[in-house]
C-alpha cells in the first residue's frame, strides 16, 4: 500500500513539472510578444509631425479613443502629405473626406491611411459616428 501511495505521488509530481515546464514556455513566448509590441509603438510615438522629403512635408494625425483628431486643423501646401493613424486600442474608425478626395476608409486599431495633396483648397475629414471627430485642412 506504501508503493502504490509512492507512486501516486510520483505521478501527481511528474504532471505538475509537465504544466509548469508548459506554462514557463508560453510565459517566454508571451514576454517576446510584449517586447515587440513596446519596440514598435516606441519607434511610431518617435515621428515627428512634420518632416521633409523630396516633394512635400509629411503630417501625422492621431485619431484618439476619446473622439478627437490632433490636430484638429493643418495648413499645408501641395505635394504634402498626412497619414492618418488610429491609436484607438480596439475597434475600428472609419475616416470620411466630406470632399471626396477618396473612398471611405476603415481603419482597424494602429492602421494608418495617407493622403497626399494636389490641390489648393480647405477640405474636412471626419469619422463616422463620431461628430467631434473632425479635422480640417488648408491647401496653398
Amino acid at each position: 500500500m506504501l508503493t502504490k501511495k509512492w507512486m501516486i505521488l510520483i505521478t501527481i509530481l511528474m504532471l505538475a513539472a509537465v504544466l509548469v515546464s508548459g506554462c514557463a514556455d508560453n510565459a517566454d513566448d508571451t514576454a517576446m510578444e510584449e517586447e515587440t509590441v513596446e519596440e514598435t509603438t516606441a519607434t511610431e510615438d518617435t515621428v515627428d509631425d512634420a518632416v521633409t522629403v523630396t516633394e512635400g512635408k509629411d503630417y501625422a494625425v492621431r485619431m484618439e479613443y476619446y473622439g478627437a483628431m490632433k490636430p484638429a486643423e493643418l495648413e499645408l501646401n501641395k505635394g504634402d502629405t498626412i497619414a492618418w493613424r488610429n491609436y484607438k486600442p480596439q475597434g475600428t474608425y472609419t475616416l470620411v473626406s466630406d470632399d471626396g478626395l477618396f473612398e471611405d476608409q476603415e481603419m482597424d486599431s494602429n492602421d494608418a491611411y495617407s493622403y497626399t495633396f494636389t490641390e489648393s483648397g480647405t477640405f474636412t475629414f471626419s469619422v463616422v459616428d463620431t461628430p467631434d471627430m473632425t479635422l480640417t485642412v488648408t491647401v496653398n
